[in-house]
This record gives structure tokens, sequence and C-alpha cells, in this order.
């Protein structure tokens, strides 16, 4: 799944994900469209995707399960 499929399955806005990730809204648009971002940014997603997985009692998720990212480091 995409870092916006995800954002979609939790019914999230992408001003949200972006604030509870903790990146600026450019930041995470540049994920969505396939744009280079920093694994560390990559991270900093999976983390606020993670957090509300588990308080759903979902499985975490990590960076590397984003399908299409592409990274600048």
């Amino acid at each position: 799944m995409t870092v916006d499929d995800y954002r979609i399955l939790l019914g999230w806005s992408k001003s949200q994900l972006a604030n509870e990730a903790g990146i600026d809204m450019n930041t995470l648009k540049r994920a969505i469209d396939g744009e280079p971002i920093f694994r560390a940014t990559a991270g900093k997603i999976a983390n606020a995707i993670s957090a509300e997985l588990r308080r759903r009692g979902e499985p975490p998720i990590r960076y590397t399960d984003f399908d299409g990212l592409r990274f600048a480091d």
C-alpha cells in the first residue's frame, strides 16, 4: 500500500497525516507524488500511521512497507 492508501484507510486528511507525522505538508505531498524523501521522513510517516493502526488493534508498519516511495539518501 502507498502512503496515500494508508491515509485513506485511516480516514485522515493529508493535513492530519502531516501533523501526526510532524512533517511539512509539502514534504508529505512529495512522498505521495513519488518524489524522493529522506528515510527519516518516511520513518516519521510510518510511525504516525503505525500509532493509529496499533490503537485500532492492527499491526504496525515500517517505512519499507510503503509502495512507491523513493529515497533521497
